[in-house]
């Protein structure tokens, strides 16, 4: 008898970002890491910002998902993330460079400017660099 698979979905507004027959997946859920193998009970789950990682034949593979909802169903699990990113699709320049303009940002206190904007920014650019980060360990 062959082993069961997921089937694991990432879509984002801009584009679909996986699409993939995998054994394990863990995601970052709002109350916590969240663990699905094949024959998970049917779940809705809000995710927060966070790292969702899959083990499939062929490696593990790790995202950046910036929040969200995921539906497991029949071994499906779909994933609609406000926005996601590859491991291997991260600037570690660039999202250093985001981080400290966010972080000037924030710094000036200007009732104009958008703290939670600002925020927002400073969170996915720490998120994206741990990512990148331990993917070259």
């Amino acid at each position: 008898m062959p082993n069961k698979k997921l089937r694991l979905q990432i879509i984002t507004p801009q584009r679909p970002v996986l699409d993939k027959l995998v054994d394990f997946v863990a995601l970052p859920a709002y109350k916590g890491e969240m663990g699905i193998l094949p024959g998970h009970i049917q779940y809705l789950a809000q995710l927060n910002f966070g790292v969702l990682r899959y083990k499939a034949a062929d490696g593990v593979g790790t995202f950046a998902v910036m929040g969200g909802i995921a539906e497991i169903e029949n071994d499906n699990v779909s994933v609609f993330a406000e926005d996601a990113a590859l491991e291997d699709e991260i600037d570690i320049e660039e999202e250093k460079q985001r981080l400290a303009k966010a972080r000037a940002t924030l710094s000036r206190r200007d009732s104009e400017l958008d703290m939670e904007l600002a925020e927002m920014e400073i969170k996915k650019a720490i998120l994206l660099l741990r990512v990148k980060e331990k993917s070259q360990r």
